[in-house]
């Protein structure tokens, strides 16, 4: 008896061209994951019929669907793709590099980069850069840009020291992904290949929720919630081979975590969640076996976090229901980054009691959720900066 390892498991998927079609050309993206749970949900009505013998007519197939997850470890640019369509954004914009070059200057009056060369036109006000190269090791890292101008970029994030020009400087607008109203849908196929050609491929696929976690001593994990049309058994992939999972290290709360900024500035915390959900729902119609496709309510962005308390600022601003900013920016030591932006936020829970009693610290609990930034216009952004 030959019985499947789950250590000998394969799940790959590919961008649908259709909904609920089946791509049987090209290559398959092979993910890097700690598990899954995708399957085919089903639903049944046993029959009301009135029998003499009291047994039951039959049973009657009346729905079915995909639901499940699939859990993984942050490593930079895996699951980009996925990301995309969990924000459903149509594509990552590309970034924009400013330089290397010498006519790069700060000051601390307006916490500003300034270029005499006027080369900052491409980089726009919300976004983030990379800075490297000046001397002073404050002025270095990733900031957000406040307001742009051809020869100023006011920034937060970080407090800059004035610095002259002179030192070779980079400056890199990350490229990025927003909320947005885009819809992808993909297949997704699991091999069994301790097996003989047996397959598993689910059509239809969307990305529902999106979730990511870090904890302190731990790995930064995620999961991605999936909604989809059908499960059906293959004795063959569709696609004509795979393309090899990348080999960039997994991301952890210790050497990767740059830090967790409220309103722009950063906070020690103990852990930081966040889920995103589009709430999708079935459109279902009749002479039809499975969802035609997917509808999306309104976007819903939650979150929590537990920061040491210092002090009552933090916690004010739940009692006080201000508005906030969270930030999460991480970067793995070859030096590629994510940045995790939400521009407005409420805190919607806080709590600061004894409840852990003596041998304790005092913590600052929030749950929080964000929503639409009037000038930029979005709930949550997604940044990444490559090495």
């Amino acid at each position: 008896m030959t019985v499947s390892d789950i250590s000998r498991m394969r799940l790959a998927y590919v961008e649908e061209t259709a909904f609920g079609d089946q791509v049987v050309v090209g290559n398959l993206q092979t993910l890097r994951l700690t598990g899954e749970s995708l399957k085919q949900a089903t639903d049944t009505v046993a029959s009301r019929e009135i029998r003499s013998d009291r047994q039951t007519s039959g049973v009657i197939r009346t729905k079915i669907g995909v639901a499940g997850a699939i859990e993984f470890e942050l490593s930079y640019a895996t699951y980009d793709a996925l990301f995309a369509a969990a924000l459903m954004d149509s594509a990552w914009s590309a970034p924009v590099v400013v330089g290397p070059g010498i006519t790069f200057s700060t000051s601390d009056v307006d916490n500003s980069f300034n270029d005499s060369g006027s080369g900052f036109g491409s980089i726009t006000a919300g976004s983030w850069i990379e800075v490297r190269g000046f001397t002073t090791a404050a002025n270095n890292g990733y900031f957000k840009v406040v307001t742009s101008a051809a020869g100023k970029l006011v920034v937060s994030g970080g407090t800059l020291a004035t610095e002259i020009a002179g030192d070779t400087v980079t400056i890199t607008q990350g490229a990025e992904i927003v909320n947005g109203t885009n819809k992808d849908s993909f297949n997704f196929e699991r091999e069994y290949t301790d097996l003989t050609n047996k397959f598993a491929l689910y059509v239809g696929c969307m990305i529902d929720t999106l979730s990511l976690n870090v904890g302190v001593n731990n790995i930064v994990t995620g999961s991605l919630g999936i909604v989809g049309k059908v499960e059906t058994s293959l004795a063959a992939s569709g696609g004509a081979g795979y393309d090899a999972v990348n080999a960039n290290e997994i991301m952890n709360s210790v050497d990767h975590l740059v830090g967790i900024y409220e309103n722009q500035a950063s906070i020690n915390v103990l852990d930081f969640s966040l889920t995103l959900a589009n709430n999708l729902r079935e459109r279902q119609q009749l002479g039809t076996l499975g969802p035609v496709s997917f509808g999306a309510n309104a976007l819903s962005v939650t979150g929590s976090f537990t920061a040491y308390y210092e002090s009552e600022a933090l916690y004010d601003k739940y009692l006080d229901f201000t508005t906030t900013s969270l930030a999460k920016v991480i970067e793995d030591t070859a030096g590629n980054a994510y940045v995790i932006d939400l521009p407005d936020v409420k805190i919607t829970d806080g709590s600061r009691h004894a409840g852990a009693g003596l041998g304790d610290d005092f913590k600052t609990a929030c749950t929080f959720q964000a929503y639409v930034d009037s000038t930029e216009t979005v709930t949550i952004r997604i940044v990444k900066f490559a090495a």
